[in-house]
């Protein structure tokens, strides 16, 4: 169980919300393989890319998956985010920094043009903590 977030860029520009994509909508490569890998390298130092579809981050405010499938250029990737909402300024970062967009799948919202990127994160806890039972302490 995760908070999952995909990451992609527009031919035709930036949207706010997935309700504001045209049905004729297509996307732009990021950048090849290596060029995705460094860019998250960047802003998640220390990812492991031993499994070059499957980045793996951690740290103190949680982890993160990247998901990145086989293609190459690549046309987008998913985030499994298992963090607090702060990671969330970390991610709007890369995505200015690299002309990305990060769809949170749990508002419809990307999330470096929503005024509460973290919102969807912090869903995800209440949801998470409601159904994985607490450890006895």
């Amino acid at each position: 169980m995760s908070w999952d977030v995909s990451v992609q860029r527009f031919l035709r520009g930036e949207y706010g919300h997935l309700n504001e994509i045209p049905n004729d909508e297509n996307f732009a490569p990021l950048g090849s393989r290596i060029e995705v890998q460094q860019v998250i390298s960047t802003f998640f130092p220390g990812t492991d890319w031993s499994d070059p579809e499957w980045g793996r981050y951690r740290s103190r405010e949680g982890s993160i998956e990247f998901n990145m499938g086989a293609d190459d250029p690549m046309l987008s990737f998913t985030m499994h985010v298992r963090a607090s909402s702060a990671i969330s300024e970390t991610i709007v970062a890369m995505c200015l920094e690299a002309r990305w967009q990060a769809l949170d799948y749990n508002t419809g919202e990307f999330l470096e043009k929503t005024l509460d990127p973290g919102r969807g994160a912090r869903q995800w806890a209440l949801y998470r903590d409601q159904i994985v039972p607490k450890p006895e302490q």
